[in-house]
């Protein structure tokens, strides 16, 4: 597997700058071949910047939840099943939708079930405390065909970040609770620290919040890594 840089656009952009974001990140962006990049994109102008992104080379796209249930009676959803063939992956379980949204291991476990239906790759952040509980709510066969995402949840600020050290040392012991699966960090990156994270062993990649907002200083971050 490619080692992943995550954008995770959250709610920040309006659809008129998300398109914006694109055409700057474009113009910056030098494709790797040992990196891939994958935006983090609301609902509502997924198709508009699958549009806009399909031709860079080494980029994909990912949904920022999906609905634990399939197509049907579902007011407000958004069925995986929509979702194929336009995102490589899912973005699931984030810290935000877990506080705010109140998505409990069972809903994120049901999200995982129709992500990998649909071919899908779920990516599921956690954080030290839910670690256990989330993996226990997973189907076994379900396990191997995960990667995951440790989003510490006491993380003061997007501009501040724990050691270096508490880093490799919860990447660890994450990879021995999830048979060594792929492990991406989210916690305070940034550009300014990125790098130094990007190589601490263990960290398969880094997933970026208010840090990938600015779309040059973004592609400046993957051209030096």
């Amino acid at each position: 597997m490619k080692k992943i840089v995550l954008a995770n656009w959250k709610a920040n952009f309006s659809p008129e700058r998300a398109i914006q974001w694109c055409d700057a990140f474009a113009a910056a962006y030098q494709p790797r071949t040992d990196i891939e990049v994958v935006l983090a994109v609301p609902a509502f102008y997924l198709e508009r910047v699958y549009q806009k992104t399909s031709n860079l080379p080494g980029v994909a796209l990912a949904a920022q939840g999906v609905s634990p249930f399939p197509q049907g009676s579902y007011t407000g959803s958004l069925p995986a099943a929509w979702l194929r063939g336009m995102v490589k992956y899912t973005l699931l379980g984030h810290r935000e939708r877990r506080r705010y949204f109140h998505e409990s291991v069972q809903d994120v476990a049901r999200q995982v079930y129709e992500s990998l239906a649909e071919e899908l790759q779920p990516i599921i952040c956690f954080d030290r405390e839910l670690l256990v509980s989330q993996t226990a709510a997973m189907a076994v066969e379900e396990l191997d065909r995960l990667i995951w995402a440790y989003t510490p949840a006491t993380t003061v600020s997007f501009e501040m970040t724990r050691s270096g050290e508490d880093i490799a040392a919860m990447i660890t012991l994450a990879a021995k609770k999830t048979d060594y699966r792929p492990m991406l960090y989210g916690g305070g990156v940034t550009v300014a620290n990125g790098k130094g994270i990007w190589h601490i062993p263990g960290v398969d990649g880094i997933l970026l919040g208010q840090g990938c907002l600015d779309a040059q200083a973004f592609a400046g971050l993957i051209n030096q890594l």
